[in-house]
């Protein structure tokens, strides 16, 4: 029970009062129970929250105008708390209108070069303005409706249920057998997606390097560092990179960069 007015500590056998009877703990007891107390309210109050403040200084003024020049108005710049749960960096651009965002990883910061930074949030803007996001998020919303449909038809089909020889349509039934007809059309259906997205990977790297000639080499030197920084399969093989991959390989995206430049630049 709660100390009384006395600040005495007690305890109830019962739950009517008319029924309750209640017994005083002794002396040592209480003071034992209320150390306890103050020991786990200091130890609430001394440990503080675990933050990482970053000041951006003269990249924000940068990743700004670059915003604005590529015509991404309105976004703000998120310094993410990464480090706190793992060493993996990384930076994006997400929402919509006012509502954008531009983040960065706090891990980010000290791993590359303003320029480098740069370069890779000009790929960022890429996704945005190129509308790989909007079409991306409109295939997934299809896509689940479809799949949603066809759950609900196992679930409630009597057909169904009586070609695996039960009677009467089950829930539990028919999402077990949803979950293992629906995987290889999940596969399937996934690697054209993970081709599309490896082609707006190339689009992206070739926004960023028409935005400016000198995010070629800069956007190079980034993706190494993250490679490194996150010990990625550098030569996998072509038929995996061809099922799973969303992200070409490193070799062959600084061969495609360094082409693309080429061209453009001369």
């Amino acid at each position: 029970g709660l100390p009384d007015a006395k600040g005495a500590i007690y305890a109830r056998t019962a739950q009517s009062p008319e029924t309750a009877t209640e017994w005083s703990l002794t002396d040592e007891a209480t003071a034992l129970a209320q150390k306890a107390v103050e020991n786990s309210s200091e130890t609430l109050v001394k440990e503080p929250l675990k933050s990482t403040a970053a000041n951006v200084g003269s990249l924000r003024k940068r990743l700004m105008e670059l915003a604005d020049r590529l015509g991404y108005t309105g976004a703000n710049i998120f310094v993410i708390d990464g480090s706190t749960r793992s060493a993996h960096s990384n930076a994006f651009c997400t929402g919509f209108g006012r509502f954008r965002r531009i983040c960065l990883f706090d891990t980010l910061l000290p791993l590359m070069e303003e320029s480098e930074i740069i370069s890779i949030l000009g790929h960022e803007i890429g996704h945005d303005r190129l509308y790989h996001v909007h079409t991306r998020l409109v295939f997934s919303i299809v896509f689940s409706f479809v799949m949603l449909y066809a759950m609900g038809q196992f679930i409630t089909s009597v057909a169904i249920s009586q070609a695996f020889f039960v009677p009467v349509p089950k829930v539990y039934l028919g999402l077990v057998f949803f979950s293992i007809a629906w995987s290889p059309i999940n596969f399937v259906v996934g690697i054209p997606l993970t081709v599309q997205s490896r082609m707006n990977e190339f689009a992206a790297d070739r926004y960023s390097v028409d935005a400016d000639e000198t995010h070629a080499a800069f956007l190079g030197n980034g993706l190494k560092k993250l490679m490194r920084k996150s010990k990625a399969n550098l030569t996998p093989h072509p038929f995996f990179v061809f099922l799973t991959y969303s992200h070409p390989p490193l070799d062959i995206r600084l061969e495609a960069l360094k082409l693309y430049h080429k061209k453009k630049h001369g």
